[in-house]
């Protein structure tokens, strides 16, 4: 039977899932010490808090509350593409909770400002409920491994972008240039510096954390 986790992406990521070019992601492992003895006898590890083959994971991103039905189910936007979903399935327990959003949001003072019970600030990703969750993914692959052991194929896969070809184009004899195009390492360095922009303080790509290589798609009911 398979499971469910939430699992947090930035709002390029999501865009990136969107568009169907991020089918991974790397997080960091938080206890290695448990890896020692199975990477020693070459073996990958059982466990995963991202699940294993064929369990799901709901993205949380940022969000707010951005309309309403005349009943009271809320319209969801979501600041990655500024997309909006009509949920009209708001699970029991959160019934109460909904509706005093609703309430609050409608008082005078917000609802005057353009005739609208809307959040004026985003909503944290790790505050999205499961029900206002849009994107599902399945996972299709769990690895355990060091972070510079990513190829060129899965930085890619990673959904970074890159300037790779526009530096080729402008080339003046940079020797950093020269070594990322000799080596098609262009995607790799790419998601190395995406890597230090979200954990260069406590696990810098120089470090060479284990990392879970988590490889999905997107699941659809």
């Amino acid at each position: 039977m398979s499971r469910e986790r939430p699992i947090l992406f930035s709002a390029p990521m999501v865009c990136a899932i969107l568009d169907g070019r991020k089918t991974q992601t790397r997080r960091l492992v938080r206890n290695p010490a448990r890896l020692d003895g199975l990477m020693l006898a070459g073996e990958e590890p059982e466990w995963s808090p991202y699940g294993r083959l064929g369990d799901r994971l709901w993205v949380r991103e940022t969000w707010r509350y951005a309309d309403w039905t005349d009943d009271g189910m809320p319209y969801i936007e979501y600041a990655a593409d500024n997309a909006r979903r009509l949920v009209e399935d708001v699970p029991e327990d959160w019934a109460d909770r909904v509706e005093a959003v609703w309430a609050r949001l409608s008082e005078p003072e917000n609802y005057g400002i353009d005739g609208k019970a809307a959040d004026r600030k985003w909503r944290p990703s790790i505050f999205l409920p499961r029900w206002a969750s849009r994107l599902t993914l399945e996972v299709t692959e769990v690895r355990v491994q060091q972070l510079q052991e990513i190829s060129e194929e899965d930085a890619i896969a990673e959904g970074v972008t890159t300037r790779c070809e526009e530096r080729s184009n402008d080339y003046h004899g940079d020797q950093t240039d020269h070594l990322t195009h000799a080596t098609g390492a262009c995607h790799v360095e790419a998601f190395a510096h995406l890597w230090d922009d979200i954990n260069g303080k406590r696990a810098p790509w120089s470090s060479n954390p284990w990392v879970w290589a988590i490889t999905f798609r997107e699941h659809r009911a």
